[in-house]
């Protein structure tokens, strides 16, 4: 623990200006790339919600924790302050991965002749076809053969083309000029929370859906102020959105996981709205409910603080393990031996000890750090960084071409790779389900329109220039 600084408020403002600088930095790389999704950034926009609200709190002279739980769990300046230092490290790590990419792993040229040219549904039908299957998915299959070992997650990731094809229609609403369209498209993707709410619950899978499309369209996005604006108005809906959700989350997941009728379910979610709050900084329970559940600092510096005492060692790769098998299904291998949860890894390094009620996600930084420190901290984020734009490059040159099927399968498996707070083998058995979903499409129906193009696209050397949205100046 001697590499922390020491913990002050002070301190921990330098450390939020250097977190919003990398964010900066990560986002004038995306801009001037000609070719980019925008996958990083939304990874560094869902592990900064993991980690700057909670730190923006403690930075705040006049906070200090007084709930009764978070005084019991140890809550305090000193955890979040190391936690954040650590986190801080890991986007910077993150952030030169993804600019040693493109030096490292440069990109051949797009097809002088794109196959979208050649069979036009690939870029005009695909979009409304693959919402489709996300909806049948969603709806029908996850319910029903979702159940059954290794099936779920391919059926997920069928849902998961829902986020595609969101994205893909304002992408072209607005490549036609349609500002009513582009923004309809835009606002829709805010239902995924919604909808993950009123089945299941939860609103942190939908809520990660909502900003992978809302990231994609800031990647894109001019003029690059508005862009900026639309950011800082997203990070603050989201605070907002929280501490509401925070408030009525209870009785919503009585009405849902009680089996009630939808209107009960809905009558919950409306209890929202009535009592709707803006996010205040300096209405204290506002700050408490960002420090209890966005704050994922406090068990990183616990565990930095814990292994430091001695009281536990570094887990030298043995967390690792189940991320190493998770990519075998089940139904390959039977016996797959079970490794615990997140809850049971967190409380093994903090020492701190969860209800079996309480979720709790480990995330990467602290997964990390766990194995050998903070030396693993910064080689797993290069090497995480250089990964997801290795995808999102790939991915770049289907959208610019116009060719949505060659940008569906790699940007699908790289958004597994966006579970900021989940485990490692939680990314990496959605990586494995999300590539086997569009290998076995491409296999079994994409790959003859691909077959027919080589010859074709020998005939030019025209590059295919990069389209941004129309509107910008």
């Amino acid at each position: 623990m001697d590499f922390v600084p020491t913990p002050s408020k002070e301190t921990l403002r330098i450390l939020l200006a250097c977190w919003a600088g990398l964010f900066m930095i990560l986002s004038l790389a995306q801009w001037h790339s000609k070719r980019a999704v925008g996958v990083p950034l939304a990874y560094a926009f869902s592990l900064s919600l993991l980690h700057f609200p909670g730190a923006l709190c403690y930075s705040m002279d006049y906070y200090s924790p007084r709930s009764p739980i978070l005084v019991y769990n140890g809550a305090s300046l000193t955890n979040t302050f190391c936690g954040f230092y650590v986190s801080t490290v890991a986007l910077a790590s993150f952030v030169f991965g993804v600019l040693a990419c493109s030096i490292l792993f440069p990109v051949k040229n797009s097809s002088p002749i794109p196959v979208s040219k050649i069979y036009p549904a690939i870029g005009s039908r695909l979009p409304g076809t693959m919402l489709l299957t996300a909806l049948i998915s969603f709806v029908i299959l996850v319910p029903t053969i979702g159940r059954i070992p290794s099936f779920g997650a391919v059926t997920l990731a069928g849902a998961a083309l829902g986020i595609v094809a969101i994205f893909l229609f304002a992408y072209r609403a607005n490549l036609r000029g349609n500002s009513f369209a582009f923004w309809k498209w835009v606002f829709s993707a805010g239902g995924f929370p919604m909808v993950t709410l009123v089945t299941m619950g939860f609103a942190n899978s939908g809520t990660q859906a909502a900003l992978t499309v809302w990231m994609f369209v800031y990647r894109l996005y001019r003029p690059r102020v508005l862009a900026l604006l639309g950011l800082c108005c997203l990070l603050f809906a989201a605070m907002t959105f929280y501490v509401n959700y925070m408030r009525e989350r209870d009785s919503i997941r009585s009405a849902v996981w009680g089996q009630r009728a939808l209107s009960t379910r809905l009558q919950a979610m409306q209890d929202m709205t009535r009592h709707f709050q803006f996010f205040n900084p300096y209405n204290h329970s506002h700050l408490e409910s960002l420090d209890s559940r966005l704050n994922q600092n406090d068990l990183v510096g616990k565990a930095v603080i814990h292994i430091a005492s001695g009281r536990v060692d570094f887990g030298r790769g043995g967390t690792l393990y189940a991320a190493a098998v998770a990519w075998v299904p089940r139904i390959l291998w039977p016996n797959k031996p079970s490794t615990g949860g997140s809850g049971s890894m967190v409380s093994r390094f903090t020492g701190q000890v969860f209800s079996n009620s309480t979720s709790v996600g480990v995330g990467q930084v602290l997964e990390f750090y766990v194995n050998w420190g903070l030396t693993s901290v910064i080689l797993g984020f290069v090497l995480y960084g250089i990964l997801m734009r290795y995808l999102d490059e790939r991915a770049a040159i289907g959208l610019v071409d116009g060719d949505y099927w060659r940008f569906c399968r790699w940007v699908l498996p790289a958004m597994g790779l966006l579970q900021s707070g989940g485990s490692f083998s939680e990314v990496v058995g959605t990586c494995a389900a999300n590539t086997v979903l569009v290998t076995l499409l491409h296999q079994f129906y994409f790959k003859q329109f691909y077959n027919t193009t080589p010859q074709l696209s020998r005939q030019s050397n025209r590059p295919s220039p990069i389209q941004t949205y129309r509107g910008s100046k």
